[in-house]
């Protein structure tokens, strides 16, 4: 029974979030396309702040970026993964890493997709055609 509170220590709790901000923080200083994502997800909350958006459209906002984020570290934790227990060329690690890159593509193109909905029509009234 004492092993089951040793294990949910508060203090073991704040260790593990400073753990998940080293990621993070590891993430954003050696992963360009992450750097970018989070300049993408600065601009869009700007916008977003900007133009006044329903929380129906932050909602979407938040998720959608969450998930790019993600994603996009998800790909690094398979990439490096894969680096670390093949060495050289392989054909199997190859395409373990292509559909892991493809993976991010697919959440990237949604994302875009899903920022063309929420502010075409903010930009449609400040720029009409």
């Amino acid at each position: 029974m004492f092993g089951f509170f040793k294990s949910h220590h508060p203090l073991r709790h704040a260790k593990s979030f400073k753990y998940a901000f080293q990621g993070i923080f590891h993430a954003l200083m050696n992963e360009p396309n992450f750097r970018l994502q989070i300049v993408i997800v600065s601009i869009s909350i700007l916008l977003g702040f900007h133009f006044k958006i329903t929380n129906t459209e932050w909602g979407l906002l938040v998720l959608s970026m969450g998930i790019l984020l993600m994603a996009e570290v998800l790909n690094t934790v398979v990439e490096n993964t894969v680096d670390f227990f093949v060495q050289g060329f392989d054909e199997g690690a190859k395409v373990v890493k292509d559909l892991s890159a493809g993976f991010v593509l697919i959440t990237a193109i949604t994302t875009l997709i899903i920022l063309i909905l929420i502010f075409y029509p903010y930009f449609s009234i400040l720029f009409p055609v």
